[in-house]
């Protein structure tokens, strides 16, 4: 099990508010921020992502990071929250049987071009 992962975003203390309403469908809060970095745990397990602004002036470069979904609810609402924060369909709320017979998943383009899934399996 993964414990915590960084995610590297242009200004991480930036990006905050746009990950505060992104994750808060999936049962994340803001945790922890300090300057260059910013913390978001999952209520239920204690899960986390941090946001990490790039050092040393290494540039952004986009990932994929999915994180899992309670419902198919809980993905449509992933999924509008992104929107409404300013993230980039990338992805409608939907089965993709091409994963899994049972996946369903929706994905979200953020600010920085990394792809943000939120699936149920």
């Amino acid at each position: 099990m993964i414990d915590h992962v960084g995610l590297f975003v242009k200004d991480a203390n930036e990006r905050a508010d746009f990950y505060e309403q992104l994750l808060k469908p999936l049962g994340y809060v803001k945790k922890h921020e300090f300057p260059g970095a910013v913390c978001f745990a999952n209520v239920e397990d204690g899960d986390s992502v941090w946001l990490e602004s790039p050092k040393d002036g290494n540039p952004v470069v986009p990932t994929h990071l999915a994180f899992h979904a309670a419902s198919e609810d809980a993905v449509k609402a992933f999924h509008a929250a992104g929107l409404s924060a300013g993230g980039v369909d990338n992805g409608q709320p939907g089965p993709r049987p091409n994963y899994s017979p049972t996946y369903y998943a929706a994905f979200i383009h953020d600010p920085d071009g990394n792809n943000i899934e939120a699936c149920l399996q």
